[in-house]
């Protein structure tokens, strides 16, 4: 049998403070993660950011929860189920599971389960279309612990990249499609990707020139002259911007708060919506964009964010795949070109 593993950077066990800090710790202390040379990180973090951060970060996890949990680990959880019945329905030869590199389910949870289920190779797939050193590499990373941590070592592939898989494309242009973006109505197309220390880019980091390649066949899709979509960034850790990539999405945004134009925002690189887009979107994009005051006050459990950030007019936001069937059909396609 062959296990594979869908796996994403994860979310903490609740909203709480006590459970955020425990994720935050987890996560901020990987060497793919810190920023500092580990004795200082480690001071700072525990002294100076976690006290504060754990209660900020818990209102923004209060805003996206749901009634069944973090939305990041339940549509992971729904997308490997669909996965699994279009690999196998009958789990006898393939066995999907979600997996986290920080908070649960854990690498090690799932390998362990795939062991007992009798699986003799395993597949890894990072959901981040376009691998970068960091989470990529830290999901390979949390994947190699995992296996020394419970003294298994299957045969294994790591597929680290599909950013220019065909079905992986042509999903993010029929989800912008079905935006309504209209380009000969003056739409303005921004794809929004996860920021990047520079450091990284420095070392070898192949990550923007996959976006570039990316957003190349996007628009060769789409329709559009090459070169026609903005690309920026988002989700900057820590306070000095200038060494992460560039331009970020909300300079952008904030650039045309003036033009009359529509502004229809996708984010490729997220497979799966999350904190970085479920409220960094409605907190920082839209009123870069509309103005101080057009923060959606909606949140997950009251009602549809991605419905109350497009009722003003100029932003349409494009969500991720999620757990659609089209998701689906698409990692199916990519696994089984690794499994032949």
């Amino acid at each position: 049998m062959i296990g594979v593993i869908l796996a994403n950077t994860g979310s903490p066990a609740s909203p709480e403070p006590d459970d955020i800090e425990a994720y935050l710790r987890e996560f901020l202390m990987d060497d793919r993660i810190r920023q500092l040379p580990k004795p200082i990180w480690k001071y700072l973090l525990h002294r100076r950011i976690l006290p504060k951060r754990k209660y900020t970060s818990a209102e923004r996890y209060r805003f996206i929860w749901t009634g069944d949990g973090s939305p990041l680990l339940e549509n992971q959880r729904h997308l490997a189920l669909k996965v699994q019945a279009l690999l196998d329905p009958e789990a006898r030869d393939v066995r999907v599971a979600s997996a986290m590199s920080y908070g649960s389910p854990s690498m090690a949870e799932v390998l362990r389960d795939m062991r007992e289920a009798g699986a003799e190779r395993i597949v890894l797939l990072p959901l981040y279309p376009q691998s970068a050193f960091s989470p990529t590499m830290a999901v390979v990373d949390s994947f190699w612990r995992a296996q020394e941590a419970i003294g298994w070592r299957p045969p294994s592939t790591v597929i680290d990249n599909y950013h220019d898989d065909p079905g992986y494309i042509a999903a993010i242009v029929r989800s912008i499609r079905g935006a309504g973006f209209d380009a000969a109505a003056g739409d303005r197309l921004v794809l929004s990707f996860h920021a990047i220390p520079l450091k990284d880019e420095a070392a070898g980091d192949t990550y923007r020139s996959q976006i570039a390649e990316s957003v190349k066949l996007i628009e060769s899709e789409l329709g559009v002259p090459a070169g026609s979509a903005t690309v920026s960034f988002q989700s900057v850790f820590g306070p000095d911007s200038s060494k992460w990539t560039a331009p970020l999405s909300r300079d952008v945004l904030q650039g045309w708060r003036d033009e009359g134009f529509r502004v229809v925002f996708a984010c490729p690189g997220f497979s799966v919506d999350c904190l970085e887009t479920l409220y960094d979107i409605p907190h920082e994009m839209v009123p870069a964009l509309e103005g101080e005051g057009a923060a959606p006050v909606v949140d997950c459990v009251d009602g549809d964010i991605q419905a109350a950030c497009n009722t003003r007019g100029r932003f349409v936001w494009v969500p991720a795949l999620n757990a659609s069937d089209e998701h689906a059909s698409l990692l199916k396609a990519v696994i089984e070109s690794h499994i032949a």
